[in-house]
């Protein structure tokens, strides 16, 4: 039975957060992150979202479907955010990555029994408090809706 730990990402700081949880997964944890969608982005509104709309208009001149392809829900977001973050074509960066586990909100019923050990797990320097300005940061959420998430789409 592996044991796994739990992190709650409401109102921590994007960035800092994800660092955090990369190198633990690098020591060898099992991370198990709930409430994506409440993490927060430090910045004024226009500039954040200027800067990841202008990330969906880049496309190939050849063939657009090809892609680059970005991620619109906030746990799919944030797990990408952990990958760049992870040296992922080395094998401990790849095995790294299939250690962590994003969900939107809670952890999903159907996946309680895949989580039998977990370990609460506090990540103290990425607080919303370190912002010296408390109104300049939008959530997850709010940034993946500008996106083009569909909130009604199944958590899983």
């Amino acid at each position: 039975m592996l044991e796994y730990q739990l992190i709650d990402a409401t109102n921590k700081i994007l960035g800092r957060f994800c660092s955090q949880i990369a190198k633990l997964t690098l020591l060898g944890y099992n991370i198990v992150v709930i409430n994506a969608k409440d993490a927060i982005i430090s910045g004024t509104k226009g500039n954040i979202h200027e800067t990841y709309l202008a990330k969906l208009n880049i496309s190939t001149a050849t063939n657009p479907r090809k892609g680059p392809f970005w991620p619109r829900r906030p746990d799919t977001f944030m797990r990408n955010v952990i990958k760049k973050m992870l040296p992922r074509k080395k094998y401990r960066g790849k095995d790294a990555y299939k250690r962590i586990h994003v969900y939107i909100g809670g952890i999903p019923e159907r996946f309680q029994k895949r989580y039998q050990k977990l370990n609460p797990l506090e990540i103290y320097n990425a607080d919303k408090n370190r912002l010296s300005y408390y109104n300049k940061f939008i959530t997850l959420e709010n940034l993946c809706a500008r996106l083009g998430w569909n909130k009604s789409e199944i958590e899983a």
